[in-house]
């Protein structure tokens, strides 16, 4: 009859070898300096995924430290929280050197996929003597944290669906979801009445953009936006277009200047055949384009504008 502590030797190195393979995994995504393309999409999944992967690397710890220790359930949870928290924060630090960022956001995301595996891990474990209340708590803290983990992903999707659905507007102004499509530079943004209202508050050249619009622009011929000077002085501002192409140059986007009188409220229609040849060099790729920004181009100045459309259209009118 073989010995007892033998039995478990198969079982320590099938979990050795899964703990390897996800080790593998990890150091890929982690470490890796990945050429994805920089969307908020992307952006959402690159962060997002640091939970599910350390509830995996949590889970296969444990499942190491029960074949090697099979009754010291203390043990067990201690050792793979100890190891996923070690292993979380030496990830972190050792993207440093192949030029990514260590980030305390996403440690902590480590953390709480580690907390959401074994939480979930011990609400059914039977090795270990809980009250069936005591579990359910167990079980719904575990599910609390996926929804939490889920809910940026939920956001990202309902973003992505209402910027296709207000299409060819770029923006709408009357919904809170505009709000993800855009950002301000020295500026802040408020949404009334079916408007976006700017304030500028820091200088230069404070100002909005509208970063990841519908990045298909093919098919149609003008860009048209309503903007209002609201103050008692001229207001000069700058039309900023680029596409995925661009290499930060000034000659390499498309760039337009509009000065509006005090109080002046006026429609501007750009021909996007202008926009298309506007970069030096070469055509601007209207198929991609990735941001349009409106900014005063003046260092000092009148303190607000207002945007009350920004849409595509078909015909030159």
């Amino acid at each position: 009859m073989r010995p007892h502590g033998s039995e478990r030797i198969p079982v320590v190195r099938r979990q050795i070898v899964i703990l390897v393979l996800l080790l593998l995994v990890a150091a890929l995504l982690l470490l890796v300096n990945w050429s994805f393309p920089f969307t908020a999409l992307w952006r959402v999944v690159e962060d997002s995924g640091h939970a599910p992967l350390f509830a995996l690397l949590a889970l296969s710890f444990i499942g190491w430290a029960r074949a090697r220790w099979p009754n010291r359930a203390l043990r067990q949870y201690g050792f793979a929280a100890a190891a996923a928290a070690v292993l979380g924060a030496l990830s972190e630090l050792a993207q440093v050197p192949v030029g990514r960022d260590a980030s305390w956001g996403d440690f902590v995301r480590d953390l709480l996929g580690t907390g959401i595996a074994l939480t979930a891990f011990a609400a059914f474990d039977r090795r270990i003597a809980l009250p069936r209340l005591a579990r359910s708590a167990l079980a719904l803290i575990a599910l609390a944290g996926v929804v939490w983990v889920a809910l940026p992903m939920i956001e990202i999707t309902r973003a992505y669906a209402y910027r296709t659905a207000i299409f060819p507007r770029l923006a709408d102004f009357s919904d809170r979801r505009d709000s993800f499509w855009s950002r301000g530079s020295g500026a802040r943004r408020t949404f009334q009445g079916g408007a976006l209202i700017v304030d500028f508050v820091s200088e230069p050249f404070p100002g909005v953009a509208w970063f990841e619009p519908q990045p298909d622009w093919r098919g149609y011929q003008s860009l048209v936006i309503d903007v209002e000077n609201p103050n008692d002085s001229p207001v000069q501002l700058t039309l900023r277009i680029h596409d995925r192409e661009h290499s930060w140059e000034y000659a390499d986007r498309f760039n337009r200047n509009i000065r509006l009188a005090p109080r002046e409220r006026r429609v501007v229609v750009v021909p996007l055949d202008d926009v298309m040849r506007a970069p030096k060099g070469r055509t601007m790729d209207m198929g991609h384009i990735t941001d349009v920004s409106l900014y005063r181009s003046e260092a000092s100045g009148p303190s607000r504008m207002i945007v009350h459309a920004l849409r595509l259209e078909k015909g030159n009118s």
